[in-house]
């Protein structure tokens, strides 16, 4: 943690110099955290958002109308083709593994664009952590971006998860509604990586967007078929949403696997509902309201149209 940020903040303005700060807000806690620490410290900064057209509704509610209040305004890229739905359909297929298309083309392509009106380069700061992965344990807190032209900044790099809790509450910041639900991590909804128990929480509080991806499966292999019918050949493999974690199993199965035990084979009867330490992970009792099943999401259907 840093003890004295407004400290921090003078020592590293002087190595921002006259760039831009430009923060990259997910409608997570900790690219939250990360924009608090800039106020604190008084760093000067800009906000954007990447709109994958994938993100649960509390997450876009969360960006597009409550942090603008707390860190001003907050400016929306969007990947000029649409979202994950109309990039998964130009593709007729799923990212994972070794095609990981999204990042690229939701994320990092716009925030490139973006960047490169700039006269001086800009720089991309990330609210990252050590203790998410290894992988991001790995991350200097400063390194040069050659992709974006820029330098990427990971200021909170060492924050734990409670320091990041108690920074929303020094300043009165409410935490994304998806965290008071029992999500660990917000975002993509669902990432191609998500956990099991992540999937399995999507299907008790979200069941639309199961249906949105099972939607999406039967487009694309409908599409697959109808190709290979008109070429001759006989497609390598299905389709799907987590091809990458269990090839060949359409997303009911994935559910279905989601709620048993470690190793996949039995139903756990007792299972706790998803969620279920999520308040008092952030220190707070009040209830929470979960989505109705019963409720369209019309924002959403849109996007698969």
């Amino acid at each position: 943690m840093i003890k004295n940020l407004k400290a921090w903040g003078r020592e590293m303005k002087s190595i921002i110099g006259d760039r831009e700060i430009i923060a990259s807000v997910s409608g997570g806690k900790d690219s939250t955290a990360m924009v608090l620490v800039f106020k604190e410290a008084e760093i000067p900064f800009k906000c954007v958002h990447m709109d994958t057209g994938w993100e649960h509704e509390e997450t876009e509610k969360y960006v597009l109308d409550y942090l603008p209040s707390v860190v001003g305004k907050i400016e929306i890229l969007r990947w000029k083709g649409g979202g994950m739905a109309e990039l998964v359909k130009e593709h007729k297929g799923f990212p994972g593994g070794n095609m990981r298309f999204c990042t690229k083309v939701l994320k990092i392509d716009p925030l490139r664009n973006y960047f490169l009106k700039y006269e001086i380069e800009p720089i991309n700061a990330v609210g990252i952590r050590s203790s998410e992965s290894q992988a991001r344990a790995a991350m200097p807190v400063w390194e040069y971006n050659s992709t974006l032209r820029c330098e990427t900044w990971r200021p909170i790099k060492f924050f734990t998860e409670q320091e990041v809790i108690d920074i929303h509450k020094r300043h009165g910041v409410r935490p994304n509604k998806l965290y008071l639900m029992g999500a660990e991590r917000v975002g993509c909804w669902p990432c191609v990586y998500a956990r099991k128990s992540e999937i399995r929480m999507i299907s008790e509080i979200d069941p639309q967007r199961i249906e949105l991806v099972r939607q999406l499966e039967y487009e694309v292999q409908l599409e697959r078929k109808n190709k290979d019918i008109k070429l001759g050949t006989k497609g390598k493999y299905v389709p799907t949403w987590f091809i990458h974690k269990k090839a060949g199993w359409g997303i009911n199965k994935v559910v279905e696997w989601s709620k048993t035990k470690l190793g996949g084979k039995d139903f756990e009867p007792f299972m706790p509902p998803s969620g279920e330490e999520g308040c008092m992970r952030w220190g707070l009792c009040e209830g929470v309201d979960l989505p109705s099943d019963k409720k369209p999401r019309k924002k959403v259907k849109e996007k698969l149209r």
